[in-house]
């Protein structure tokens, strides 16, 4: 089992998903509106970062979630049994006896395992965790999306919280969790501002991992972002991709499903992001990390640094978090946020204090800072 949880690319399992009398209803290609009494998930592999985000989406949505792991360990153990979520250690067959309508299947799970050979045997319906969550979460939302080899958990705990600061109440899935939420992830919420809607905007760490056993396409490429950031690449996942060339095809199917009048925010220092953007793109592209799109100012002796757009001043970054690195972190989030601001209400001056963010491997801070957008 994947144990990364500072990027959020820990292993993940089997939900199964139960609805009272609508049997079809959560997998309708058509999404109708569905009358649900209530679900019943149980996830194996549910302690994993994303397999316990969509477990807390479930939950939050009103349905009632079980679900088991090969070790239950926190931060996901500690979260999802303050949200009333059983947990079960072991991968049980016997779990097959819930009489589930759907299980979600996660990338942990392979021909051969016991469970996963019952629900075919019976010819039971299954469906990826990523399908799932576009399907029945993100089908009609404005989804943020931050992929990349590094710095996903922590540009995803930034770009959310300056969406939140500035009043946008957006959803997010993040791979750790961020201590100004208290939880790793959540639907939607009510803007302050328009207490009648419900906000369009949702956040999601983007995983290059494959998908499930049936469907070795990256996890990101089910999303369809309308803003995406694209971090930086490098080789990594030796165990599926054969060299930097696959991982990069896998990035071009994500640049490929971001429309015309959304934007790719991309790190203009690497090249084999820039190898990935001229095989074809069909989106507008603002950099970061160069003179001609988002790059860092001075940087003062107290940490705090310059933030600079085209050679104009944006405002002054305050944060806890050390490196270069995560300075161009906060460029990716402030240039995100920035073109959901266009698309929604205006944001404002703020004062943004991201805390620490939890993880399986320990806390990490995710950093203070003052931007204008």
């Amino acid at each position: 089992m994947l144990a990364d949880g500072l990027t959020g690319e820990t292993a993940i399992g089997v939900i199964v998903v139960h609805i009272w009398g609508q049997r079809e209803a959560i997998i309708a290609p058509s999404r109708l509106t569905l009358y649900l009494l209530s679900c019943t998930f149980i996830s194996t592999g549910i302690c994993g970062t994303f397999m316990g985000g969509i477990a807390a989406i479930a939950k939050q949505a009103g349905h009632t979630v079980t679900g088991c792991d090969a070790n239950v360990y926190p931060p996901m153990s500690t979260q999802l049994e303050a949200m009333g979520i059983t947990l079960t250690q072991g991968f049980g067959v016997e779990q097959i006896n819930v009489g589930a309508d759907v299980y979600v299947i996660g990338n942990v799970v392979k021909r051969g395992t016991p469970l996963m050979e019952k629900i075919l045997n019976r010819g039971l319906p299954y469906i990826s965790g990523p399908q799932w969550l576009a399907e029945n979460v993100l089908h009609d939302k404005w989804v943020l999306a931050v992929a990349g080899t590094h710095g996903k958990t922590t540009t995803t705990s930034m770009l959310a919280w300056i969406l939140e600061d500035a009043g946008l109440a957006p959803g997010f899935l993040i791979g750790g969790i961020p201590q100004n939420f208290g939880i790793s992830a959540r639907l939607p919420g009510v803007p302050p501002q328009d207490p009648a809607s419900t906000s369009p905007f949702f956040v999601i760490e983007a995983d290059e991992y494959d998908t499930a056993f049936f469907d070795k396409r990256s996890k990101f490429v089910h999303y369809h972002p309308r803003t995406a950031i694209l971090n930086n690449l490098e080789f990594d996942h030796a165990d599926i991709f054969a060299d930097l060339a696959a991982i990069e095809t896998q990035f071009h199917h994500l640049v490929r499903t971001v429309p015309g009048n959304g934007l790719i925010v991309a790190n203009g220092r690497e090249a084999s992001l820039q190898r990935v953007l001229e095989r074809g793109c069909w989106t507008p592209v603002e950099n970061f990390g160069v003179d001609s799109g988002w790059q860092v100012g001075d940087v003062h002796d107290s940490g705090h640094f310059d933030v600079l757009y085209q050679g104009q001043l944006q405002g002054t970054v305050a944060r806890e978090l050390m490196g270069e690195h995560n300075r161009l972190n906060a460029l990716a989030a402030i240039a995100a946020a920035r073109h959901a601001r266009r698309g929604g209400e205006g944001c404002h001056r703020r004062v943004v204090a991201l805390r620490k963010r939890k993880t399986p491997h320990g806390s990490a801070r995710c950093g203070r800072w003052r931007h204008r957008l």
